[in-house]
């Protein structure tokens, strides 16, 4: 069997268990725990091992759809980047330091700026080649995205309940309401 189809049909599964452990530890925990770091992280890398078996990356763009390819790939790392600089911690990020409910920023125009800031990057990347499993990549990674933030979103409103309630009524998940 090749690579590439083992890692699809792993796919679903591994995000499954990572995002099931994920929503366990905040739930018992308040937080995260190594295991759920490393289980969240697995399902985190299987839509881009499915991106990644797809086609080869860094190959030189040579049609104007690669170079939108390569454009939103930098444009993804980029603004995702600049989103996480200001508020990233990697506490934070498992909720070990999550004193108060950030609103400020990029957060005040979406609850989950950094999913919004990196998704141009597997779109981009499956734009660089052929392959139509890249879509499913893609396709993978927004599933993950969203079951993701329903996930954190749980937390907030169990950690910050009325702030973050209030707080989600004016302020949109990913960028429309």
């Amino acid at each position: 069997m090749p690579t590439s189809v083992l890692c699809l049909l792993l796919s679903p599964p591994v995000m499954a268990l990572g995002l099931l452990r994920y929503r366990h530890d905040f739930r018992r925990h308040g937080r995260t725990t190594p295991v759920g770091v490393a289980l969240l992280l697995a399902a985190w890398l299987m839509p881009h091992l499915v991106l990644g078996f797809a086609f080869p990356m860094f190959q030189p763009p040579r049609t104007p759809r690669q170079w939108t390819g390569y454009a939103l790939m930098a444009f993804g790392l980029i603004s995702c980047g600049l989103v996480l600089w200001r508020r990233f911690s990697p506490a934070m990020v498992v909720g070990r330091d999550a004193h108060t409910l950030v609103t400020e920023g990029p957060y005040r125009w979406s609850r989950h700026p950094q999913y919004v800031a990196y998704t141009p990057f597997p779109v981009g990347y499956a734009l660089t080649g052929v392959a139509p499993m890249a879509w499913t990549g893609v396709a993978l990674y927004l599933v993950l995205v969203h079951l993701t933030v329903l996930v954190e979103e749980e937390h907030l409103e169990d950690r910050f309940g009325e702030q973050y309630r209030a707080y989600r009524a004016t302020t949109p998940r990913y960028l429309l309401r």
